[in-house]
């Protein structure tokens, strides 16, 4: 009997929506047809789009810019530890980037760096949808309001020092809003945002993103006395949160409390894109409901395509105009010295020649490692001179620099300035592996194996720490190692005071043990490229002595051009010019003389003939 009387009861209802429908000239059976033809059409275009968005981040860090996944995994080391662990969880927000080091440990894998990054990208997109259902009462949404966020996020990634965890932090915002706003019951919303300093603590100064979001959420949708008093609530609430966490709990600075890990306070330091993004979020509420007045327009359908076919290329041309090649060859020749690769770098920079100074100095670098550097100096574009040859000692250069003083065999220097970054920056795979390696040599065994414990707890690293490990305590296998053994016979065999001048530096190396090359070969890189020949040909009758059986191909030419300027023999301490550089400098003088009429086509025809000669650098 029940169950007839309710099936009367929507009957009726039915009949009253349908004259509803008729007296304002809709007809129930084309509205009931176009809705879900236009939801399914909606829904197609939305999950379309996030997939070609997807699609171009997962093509952009996998082939264009995948030296940002190498530089950001090589600027923290995450340490399966409860020492590290407590570190972050000692402040708010700390654990949002525990969880981001966490996941960037896989960057070191290109293909989940680049898939990891492209799905945090549009996950936003995908609460939104959501977010975006529960707020409009007529189930749709706008296409625009969930590619934006994305969209941004995808433009803001492209920054070197955008880290993964300021996507969690908005991704973590959107969700505990959705969390908030799902329940029909209101007891269990209050119970959610009692909960608000959960939220903070996990978060940090994201927490003040959902608070304004949820604060224009409320003063939009709900009705009554609730709409002005759970704001007023809510900032009160967080206020007295603020106070217990500055000074009850973690004692910290209040603008550490409000800025970490996003610098808020001082906006100048966030980038504008991302400060846009945060605006955006707050106030997605109120946007949702303005779009609201677009969905019963007769053009409604045609909206979310034309959003797709503006948006995404609107994205990928902005990518492009944000790429920086000169800044990814960079990376790229950083994580070629990384994994001691010098053949890749040497050949990088012969091809795709650096105009910056760390460019150039890495490529010096890989000559001296592999022996080739008064052979190939001017193989390779050098604009800056000796500047190239070393870099300053400061906070800027000091994880570059120490490369220098562990190639030539610098050892006390090298692992100064290792320390110095460990202390600075923290753990990193660069200065650990450093101070292993520096402690090893110098035979200090017990402090190389707290280093090592290090590196053992990690994920990528503790296959090479096993492999150090082994030389612990065992200093014939450290002496047999070939890359360890060569820099103790390098090692200075009295001590001197390191100057600022590595120019003075390179001499004193020198001094100290005369059979360390690859400081003796510095020394003359230098002569060259300060256009110091006679100083070059000075140093030559010493190489006999060093063990030198034939002389590196620009000192030669160093050589030969002395011999033609000043018509002199200089002593060569029975080393001798090969007849091949003798031949190419009769070649170079024949060329010259043919062009010399031509100034405006001389100095081309010679480098495309000689550029990678003393004599053109001499010259031009």
């Amino acid at each position: 009997m029940g169950r007839k009387k309710s099936i009367i009861r929507n009957t009726e209802s039915d009949k009253i929506i349908t004259a509803a429908k008729k007296k304002n000239g809709v007809s129930s059976n084309k509205s009931d047809k176009i809705i879900p033809e236009r939801k399914i059409y909606g829904k197609f275009i939305v999950w379309l789009s996030l997939a070609l968005l997807f699609i171009i981040s997962a093509i952009y860090f996998y082939w264009f810019s995948n030296g940002l996944l190498f530089y950001q995994e090589n600027r923290s080391l995450f340490i399966f530890s409860g020492e590290y662990l407590q570190k972050f969880a000692s402040e708010p927000g700390g654990l949002l980037e525990y969880a981001g080091n966490f996941l960037a440990q896989g960057y070191f894998n290109t293909i989940y760096g680049a898939l990891l990054i492209s799905s945090l990208l549009i996950l936003p997109g995908i609460i939104l949808i959501n977010i975006s259902k529960r707020l409009s009462a007529y189930k749709s949404f706008s296409l625009l309001l969930i590619l934006f966020p994305s969209c941004i996020l995808l433009l803001v990634q492209t920054n070197y020092d955008h880290f993964i965890h300021n996507n969690l932090g908005y991704l973590f915002v959107m969700l505990w809003f959705l969390i908030s706003i799902l329940p029909e019951k209101k007891h269990i919303r209050f119970f959610i945002l009692v909960l608000f300093p959960v939220f903070f603590y996990l978060a940090g100064c994201f927490a003040l993103v959902y608070l304004g979001m949820y604060i224009v959420y409320v003063i939009i949708y709900e009705k009554g006395r609730l709409r002005y008093f759970l704001p007023a609530s809510m900032l009160l609430y967080a206020f007295l949160i603020y106070v217990v966490f500055k000074n009850l709990i973690f004692l910290q600075p209040g603008d550490q409390l409000l800025r970490y890990p996003l610098p808020f306070i001082n906006i100048s330091k966030v980038p504008a894109l991302l400060s846009i993004l945060g605006v955006f979020v707050i106030f997605f509420p109120l946007f949702v409901k303005i779009s609201e007045l677009f969905t019963k327009k007769k053009y409604a359908n045609i909206i979310p395509f034309a959003t797709m076919l503006t948006v995404l290329p609107i994205t990928v041309l902005l990518l492009c105009r944000k790429y920086d090649p000169d800044l990814e060859n960079l990376v790229q020749l950083e994580k070629a010295v990384s994994n001691q690769d010098w053949n890749l770098v040497i050949r990088q920079h012969e091809n795709f020649p650096s105009t910056n100074v760390i460019g150039q100095y890495y490529y010096n670098l890989a000559l001296s490692e592999k022996d080739q550097l008064c052979d190939r100096l001017f193989f390779g574009r050098q604009d800056f001179g000796a500047k190239a040859l070393t870099l300053p000692r400061d906070n800027a250069h000091i994880n570059r620099a120490v490369h220098f003083y562990y190639t030539v065999g610098l050892i006390s220097e090298a692992h100064h300035l290792a320390y110095e970054s460990m202390v600075g920056f923290g753990y990193r795979p660069e200065n650990i592996k450093l101070l292993i390696k520096t402690e090893l040599i110098d035979g200090n065994y017990k402090i190389a194996e707290r280093y090592i414990n290090v590196l053992k707890k990690t994920l990528h690293y503790r296959n090479w720490a096993a492999k150090y490990e082994k030389m612990l305590n065992n200093h014939a296998l450290v002496y047999s190692d070939p890359e360890l053994g060569e820099k103790i016979r390098m090692l200075p065999k009295r001590d001197f005071f390191l100057g600022p001048d590595d120019a003075q530096n390179i001499g004193l190396i020198v001094a100290a043990n005369p059979n360390n090359k690859r400081a003796f070969e510095y020394k003359m890189a230098r002569f060259l490229l300060d256009k110091n020949y006679k100083a070059v040909v000075n140093e030559v009758k010493k190489m006999g002595a060093m063990g030198y059986t034939s002389i590196p191909r620009h000192i030669e030419e160093a050589v030969v051009g002395f011999e033609n300027l000043t018509n002199e023999s200089p002593d060569l301490g029975g080393l001798f010019v090969s007849p091949e550089t003798e031949a190419r400098f009769f070649q170079y003088g024949t060329l010259y003389n043919q062009n010399s009429g031509h100034k405006s086509l001389l100095e081309k025809a010679m480098k495309k003939a000689a550029g990678n000669t003393f004599w053109y650098y001499l010259q031009f």
